[in-house]
């Protein structure tokens, strides 16, 4: 019924990768996290409120894996996303 680029399919991708987040499984995590993130990003536009809160997740995987420069750049974006919304 859904095709790939799906809301839905963006939201089982990120509840997956929450999943693989608190088993500590973060390789397998990543990349549906970003999956989720591009999704979102062209269905709902990268100003969304619900790609700012895919952005949180993903920013607390990169935090884990000691990414931290990567992750004060999403945040910044966070940050912007949720003073214009």
């Amino acid at each position: 019924k859904f095709g790939p680029e799906h809301e839905k399919v963006a939201n089982v991708a990120n509840n997956l990768a929450l999943l693989y987040f608190l088993q500590e499984k973060y390789a397998q995590a990543e990349p549906l996290f970003t999956r989720a993130l591009a999704i979102n990003e062209k269905t709902l536009g990268k100003e969304h409120p619900i790609v700012a809160r895919m952005l949180k997740n993903y920013v607390a995987l990169l935090k884990k894996t000691n990414r931290e420069e990567e992750a004060q750049k999403l945040k910044a974006r966070i940050n912007t996303i949720e003073k214009d919304s």
